[in-house]
């Protein structure tokens, strides 16, 4: 007696639904991918950053990265604002609850930018002081960047300090360097946080006074 034929087996959908991406709409799908560049970013740096390195860290392929990003010039410049926004924002609300009163900003700024997850400050810090790339869609961020951080500061200091605005925009500029300037030697190990907030903070305080 011969035995009936085997019935085929269902292809099993186990693995199919482990491996598929949940879905994301368009916007949470291009985030998730700026926080994925970003960490890249801070962990590796610039020059690490590109589709392939994305698409292997954010577990997709290189074709979904070009639909959100359609040039590494254009992945590089969101990337760099998806970071330095945080900083941004955090130095407007510091400017914005301090109206009138230069020092007490800085000190709240200062505040925010040091208590920043170290890679993330050490990728604003290479923006700032075009370290982080030669190349320019990278200069033209930094000097973006300048010009945004500097716009925050620049009506306080022209108001404390009695400046025209071209002055009280390179003031703010050349503070904000002198800022991150004590970060990175905080960050170096040459001075502890609280020695390095007391010395800046005892700097800007003569710029203001003088």
């Amino acid at each position: 007696m011969t035995k009936p034929p085997a019935r085929p087996r269902k292809r099993s959908t186990a693995k199919t639904a482990e491996t598929k991406r949940p879905y994301l709409s368009r916007d949470l799908r291009r985030q998730t991918l700026l926080e994925v560049a970003a960490g890249i970013v801070e962990t590796q740096g610039w020059a690490a950053l590109n589709m392939s390195a994305l698409a292997e860290r954010g577990g997709t392929s290189r074709q979904l990265i070009y639909q959100h990003f359609p040039s590494m010039e254009k992945l590089l410049a969101d990337t760099a604002w998806h970071i330095f926004m945080e900083v941004a924002k955090g130095t407007t609300d510091s400017v914005a609850a301090n109206p009138g009163n230069l020092t007490e900003a800085i000190k709240s700024a200062e505040a925010f930018s040091l208590d920043l997850p170290t890679g993330r400050g050490d990728a604003l810090w290479q923006l700032i002081a075009g370290t982080a790339g030669s190349t320019p869609e990278l200069e033209e961020i930094r000097q973006g960047i300048r010009k945004l951080i500097s716009g925050i500061w620049t009506p306080v200091v022209r108001k404390e300090l009695g400046m025209n605005e071209a002055d009280a925009r390179a003031y703010a500029w050349m503070s904000i360097l002198a800022f991150w300037g004590m970060r990175q030697l905080v960050r170096d190990g040459e001075l502890s946080r609280a020695r390095g907030v007391k010395l800046f903070n005892g700097f800007m305080e003569r710029v203001v006074k003088s």
